[in-house]
């Protein structure tokens, strides 16, 4: 009986003091509080944040983690192990790094000016950079000559079955029915040798030239070499450029402009914290740590 009623009485007092300081969990002398959960969930996004929230399976695995994580923290502070030097610089840097993000956040949620004059500007100025080139749908088969590849055969050897397919093709058989039969591209060998929406650029590869020298749907080009071994590329359609209007593009114009005059604000107020501290890098000490930290780095390796 009196071991119930000292059971009974620590419930009673882990209930008041849960009650009293607003502890989700305790034990001993560590207790974990709602901003550890809030320090935990709150730079995630809010979906997420949400969906961990809804799940209290989860919030109960992070309320352990995290009593575990202080607990072994707290044994290792009373083997007096916490003032290592190195140990001491780490922990400063993580403290250092969090104060520097919320400092930057600062920075950075001061006034930013309306691009929407800029943006406009921008996009009458350089018509071209918000047109989408020439594109096209085109499938193939790959005959490999690369060791990249699960399957690939020597150059002469794969040039011999590209001709062969080629021949099948000349004769009346089904691009798709040989592309299972023959292609050795895994990403397309199942889904009919699709090469996907393929853009006409300067610098573009044989096998997108080749899709884009075929004239009308159906067209299929000769064999063509690329570093991966022999292709025949069949065009499916071509799609036209196309002009997008500045209604379309000025989010993303804006969000560019945006993106640069945060960072050259930034760049500006770092390069006034250098000048107003008088900071200044000692090089040759600099040389001396970079050899230092060589060296013992060999010796590490070395051991």
């Amino acid at each position: 009986m009196r071991l119930f009623l000292v059971g009974l009485l620590g419930i009673l007092l882990a209930s008041s003091l849960s009650a009293e300081e607003n502890v989700l969990m305790f034990g001993g002398d560590i207790k974990v509080e709602p901003v550890d959960l809030d320090a935990l969930l709150s730079d995630g996004p809010i979906k997420a944040q949400k969906d961990v929230l809804n799940s209290k399976k989860q919030i109960l695995q992070l309320l352990r983690q995290t009593f575990l994580i202080r607990a072994l923290a707290e044994e290792y502070k009373k083997q007096g192990l916490d003032d290592n030097e190195l140990l001491q610089a780490k922990l400063r840097r993580q403290q250092e790094r969090m104060l520097y993000i919320e400092r930057l956040k600062q920075i950075d949620d001061q006034p930013i000016p309306d691009f929407e004059q800029a943006a406009r500007e921008q996009y009458l100025g350089n018509p071209d950079a918000y047109t989408i080139p020439e594109r096209a749908d085109a499938r193939h088969i790959l005959i490999s000559t690369t060791d990249r590849l699960v399957d690939y055969h020597e150059r002469d050897e794969a040039l011999e079955i590209a001709k062969q397919v080629k021949a099948k093709l000349a004769a009346g058989e089904r691009f798709e029915d040989l592309v299972p039969i023959y292609s050795e591209d895994p990403k397309s060998k199942d889904n009919q040798g699709t090469l996907g929406i393929i853009k006409r650029t300067a610098d573009a590869k044989p096998v997108v030239k080749a899709a884009f020298n075929l004239k009308k749907p159906g067209d299929i080009s000769e064999i063509v070499e690329s570093q991966f071994g022999f292709h025949i590329v069949k065009l499916i359609k071509k799609f036209p450029p196309l002009k997008q209007s500045y209604e379309q593009v000025k989010p993303g114009i804006i969000e560019k402009l945006t993106k640069e005059f945060i960072s050259k604000r930034r760049e500006a107020y770092f390069d006034k914290l250098l000048e107003s501290n008088d900071a200044a890098i000692y090089e040759d000490l600099v040389e001396e740590y970079i050899a230092k930290r060589l060296e013992d780095l060999d010796k590490q390796s070395a051991e």
